[in-house]
């Protein structure tokens, strides 16, 4: 999937519209910015945020995941319009060193308690959205769940929507070392993609901050398919996601 001087084949869409996106970042950059309205608002819980801020803060950790375990450099953007809900991108070049942004469209939603069906949630997505889209489920409730077992079922039940993730607060039991309450548990996150195929990855918020603290390169600009890495002329910090 690309968009600059080379269009999707595939996106209903094109991701023409993603070109008004000027400002890009690495995920860790939309985590901070959810954590300053958090305590803008005086709240502990994203869950208590408005919806482009939620959506901010799933968005950035399938990102993290994402570039934890590909291992490659993952950027994301928040579309003026939606849908989608946020764009992933990364930067590839061809053999004559022209470069392209390679991106995909993301939707996400949310499962709000386990008497929901995570399976019809998604399921609902699946309805609306072309092939190319990410969706991304959101769980926000306590207990276990199979995750493998519903891998399986959504696998053989999607129809258009090929890749989807679920994102949790917590770890696998075969994971969990250390004491349920602990702190250290407490920051992790699982992000779990569950079709086409099934895989897991375990997060730790804060380790992922400690690192994009040392990163040189946060925020990307773009100009007309040009890409151009660092601040903006006469920044002194790195410009904010603006999320409405």
């Amino acid at each position: 999937m690309y968009f600059g001087d080379k269009k999707s084949e595939n996106s209903r869409s094109a991701l023409s519209h993603l070109k008004a996106i000027r400002y890009w970042h690495r995920p860790c950059g939309g985590l901070v910015e959810v954590i300053k309205k958090m305590k803008e608002r005086g709240v502990f819980d994203p869950t208590l945020l408005d919806k482009a801020h939620m959506e901010l803060y799933i968005g950035s950790l399938l990102g993290i995941a994402l570039q934890e375990s590909e291992g490659i450099d993952f950027w994301i953007g928040k579309p003026n319009e939606d849908p989608p809900d946020m764009a992933f991108m990364t930067i590839v070049s061809d053999e004559n060193n022209r470069i392209f942004f390679h991106s995909r469209e993301v939707e996400i939603t949310r499962c709000l308690s386990q008497d929901n069906d995570i399976i019809g949630t998604v399921l609902k997505k699946d309805k609306f959205y072309p092939g190319d889209y990410i969706i991304v489920c959101f769980l926000e409730f306590t207990g276990a769940e199979d995750i493998k077992m519903i891998s399986n079922k959504l696998i053989a039940k999607l129809k258009n929507i090929q890749h989807v993730f679920l994102v949790f607060h917590g770890m696998p039991f075969a994971d969990l070392k250390e004491s349920i309450m602990s702190e250290e548990v407490r920051r992790k996150v699982t992000v779990a993609q569950v079709s086409p195929v099934f895989s897991s990855q375990v997060i730790d918020i804060v380790d992922s901050l400690e690192k994009w603290k040392l990163d040189d390169k946060r925020l990307i600009y773009t100009d007309k398919a040009k890409v151009y890495y660092g601040l903006r002329d006469g920044d002194k910090v790195f410009p904010k996601i603006i999320t409405n």
